[in-house]
């Protein structure tokens, strides 16, 4: 190639030119006649790294990802699970780096009579469980029943434990303490005390607005022996806890925060606008400035302003307080005229939509709040029925997780915690009547009908009949 074309050789010229094949030069280092040397053969000073796919020479290209900032990935290339704030394990209190804290959360659940409604239901729905201690699917032997007595005998005892799990208040109460911090903040954790020996002794809860998740490198909950919580009392740090120490239990788990995203958060914004609200009507009966009626008097009537302001005076001194005078005739001046004025609008309509909004985050119903004015009996069963699959199941499948997992741990791996009572109306129906057409075909035997539906079983009976 001439010399004055040498210029053109440059990859951008080149690039800009893909119909255009420039001479390619004879290498410095290869002889006349001979074969030019291959890649392996070049000194490694020469050896260039292929051309990343995405820049080839096309145009309009993505061009090639900018270089990973050292020490950003983990010690084996893993990513982190979120960008979390620098020092995030440092001097802050718990929620401090979220737009709403715990205590917003637990005022704004205090304050807001639709939340206290909500809750009540679930612990109304909650003083009819009643804990049951099954073995897990594959533990039973061939011919063996859950009913048997050996099997009896150990679930007896989980239930036992299970009547009191932190060896203080009944399941109950412990159970609307679970509930509540999950509803109200989303975060239930709970202390697995054990004793000298290194049993199991009380499952105890701790108030969750007083716990912080710490976190590794990744982003993630450090794995024992590191703790992962740290409780803060009084503004300070307190205790440090492993997983294994303290369990963080959230309903709902986001890749960005370790914190939960609680029910009331889900409608603060419904939640303000309702107490905002509240706060205006009850202004309205102690601080309200617009009179029931305004009297008129007549062009002709020569009363002076001091005339006027002693007759209004006097006027309303003689009800003010008086029922039995209100509901007298008065007589006015002749010629006076009253008028009627409309007193602020209430906007009822606009607290039962702030009512539906908080109700349907819950995963409740108007009916389940004693507002039935537009229900019917087959619209409330079906309801009924709405509450068992959004609200009840989720929220009891979450505590019966957390149990069974302690349970397998610490006492019998071969049990499954569950709760009876939380059924849904039909569904023992539907089951029933599943099991009766299923029965003749020989599908299943009566007996394992029976015991499928837990009704009681004959001491006679055996598993084949």
């Amino acid at each position: 190639m001439p010399p004055k074309l040498d210029h053109l050789r440059s990859p951008v010229i080149q690039s800009r030119l893909p119909g255009f094949d420039l001479p390619t030069p004879p290498s410095p280092t290869t002889h006349a006649g001979s074969a030019p040397m291959t890649t392996t053969q070049q000194p490694a000073a020469q050896r260039t790294r292929p051309a990343h796919p995405l820049t080839q020479p096309v145009a309009f290209p993505p061009g090639e990802p900018l270089h990973p900032t050292p020490g950003l990935e983990g010690p084996h290339g893993d990513p982190r699970q979120w960008s979390y704030p620098v020092g995030f394990n440092i001097g802050q209190r718990p929620r401090g780096t979220e737009a709403t804290s715990f205590e917003q959360l637990r005022s704004l659940a205090a304050l807001y009579d639709g939340i206290q409604l909500c809750e009540r239901v679930y612990f109304d729905i909650l003083a009819r469980l009643e804990p049951r201690a099954v073995p897990r699917s594959g533990a039973l032997e061939p011919g063996d029943t859950a009913d048997s007595r050996s099997w009896r005998a150990a679930g007896s005892r989980i239930e036992a434990f299970l009547e009191s799990p932190d060896r203080i208040t009944d399941l109950r109460s412990w159970l609307t303490a679970f509930v509540r911090d999950l509803l109200e903040i989303d975060a239930v954790a709970i202390y697995t005390r054990q004793t000298c020996g290194g049993r199991l002794h009380a499952l105890e809860l701790v108030a969750g607005e007083t716990i912080k998740p710490l976190l590794d490198s990744g982003g993630r909950a450090p794995q024992p022996p590191h703790p992962a919580y740290q409780q803060f009392l009084y503004g300070v740090p307190a205790g440090l806890y492993t997983a294994t120490d303290l369990d963080y239990i959230r309903e709902t788990a986001r890749t960005d925060s370790p914190y939960g995203l609680s029910r009331v958060e889900r409608v603060i914004l419904r939640v303000n606008q309702a107490l905002r609200k509240q706060d205006f009507d009850l202004a309205r009966f102690t601080d309200g400035a617009t009179p029931l009626g305004i009297i008129q008097s007549p062009a002709t009537l020569a009363w002076t302003p001091e005339q006027l302001d002693t007759f209004e005076r006097a006027f309303n001194g003689l009800l003010a307080g008086n029922d039995r005078i209100r509901v007298r005739a008065k007589t006015l001046p002749p010629g006076a005229t009253w008028y009627a004025t409309a007193g602020d609008d209430p906007l009822v309509e606009f607290d039962r939509f702030l009512l539906n909004v908080t109700v349907a985050a819950f995963g409740l119903t108007m009916d389940e709040l004693g507002f039935t004015a537009d229900s019917n009996r087959s619209v409330g069963q079906t309801q009924e029925n709405v509450i068992y699959r959004r609200a009840v199941a989720p929220v009891i499948a979450l505590a019966a997780g957390f149990l069974t997992r302690k349970v397998r741990r610490w006492l019998d791996p071969r049990f499954t915690i569950t709760f009876a009572g939380i059924e849904e109306p039909e569904d023992f129906a539907t089951r029933a009547e599943a099991f009766a057409r299923l029965i003749p075909l020989g599908v299943v035997t009566p007996f394992q009908a029976a015991q499928i539906l837990h009704l009681p079983i004959p001491p006679d009976s055996s598993t084949s009949s």
